[in-house]
């Protein structure tokens, strides 16, 4: 479980670099806090910056969104009763529609869907971490499956899109542990030398400058937002590691994962 307390209010944990970044954190160049969160919240922009993986992940969304209608649909035109399968396939509806607000691709969405997100993400928060992703998407990518092909709604949707979100599941649950361990070669050298945290915390390119220094490990710009919103308290991730993340972080015989 990632070092995150019980959440008072995922992602969201932010995923792309705050716009408007203020004065920067000491040491580690600039960087900072948002000035207004609603531009620099996972809230606004879902867990991934990078456009490739948004849409991605929103593609994901509708498959698993669609399949639930067409399962719905086929059991009350068909008058088939099976309760517990279409129990299954209203959370199946349920789960898709929260994966297509979370991951809807638009830069800049109005308060109130920022506003449904992170609360998503605050009984959610294993949805904030690549590999939490990973694991949900191989779960919802065998439902679809289950449904559509094992109940003969339509075999083909089902593999093509049960098949299409477990992939995704499985190449970013690869992406989430290898990011995991890069992020544990950074820790495991930071307890070797008992590196403290500054009084105002680590920016993330205070944070990138710190892994090169002790490890060598160059983190890119949307690898350390990832990181970010791992190692965040506040799943709405201020931009900024502070002592007290810093030390849960460090706490021996715990790696993070992102």
């Amino acid at each position: 479980m990632p070092n995150s307390p019980a959440m008072g209010g995922g992602g969201m944990g932010y995923p792309g670099m705050p716009q408007g970044m203020g004065q920067g954190f000491a040491q580690g160049g600039m960087g900072g806090m948002p000035q207004n969160m609603q531009e620099g919240g996972q809230a606004v922009a879902g867990i991934a910056k990078n456009m490739s993986w948004k849409l991605l992940f929103f593609i994901a969304a509708c498959c698993t969104l669609a399949a639930a209608t067409i399962s719905i649909l086929f059991m009350i035109f068909t008058f088939e009763w099976a309760p517990f399968s279409f129990t299954t396939v209203l959370f199946m509806l349920l789960f898709g529609s929260l994966m297509v607000v979370l991951d809807f691709p638009i830069p800049h969405p109005n308060p109130t869907l920022a506003a449904v997100r992170a609360n998503i993400y605050k009984f959610f928060l294993f949805l904030t971490r690549f590999t939490g992703r990973g694991a949900w998407y191989l779960f919802l990518g065998t439902m679809i499956f289950a449904t559509l092909y094992d109940l003969n709604i339509s075999p083909f949707f089902g593999i093509c899109m049960g098949g299409y979100v477990g992939i995704l599941g499985l190449v970013t649950l690869f992406f989430g542990v290898r990011l995991s361990q890069k992020l544990e070669v950074v820790r495991q050298e930071l307890l070797i030398g008992d590196k403290m945290c500054p009084p105002n915390g680590y920016s993330m390119q205070g944070f990138k400058d710190l892994a090169m220094q002790v490890s060598k490990q160059d983190f890119t710009d949307d690898e350390i937002v990832y990181v970010f919103n791992s190692l965040s308290f506040n799943p709405m991730n201020d931009g900024v590691i502070n002592p007290e993340e810093y030390k849960q972080w460090l706490m021996p015989g715990k790696a993070e994962i992102v």
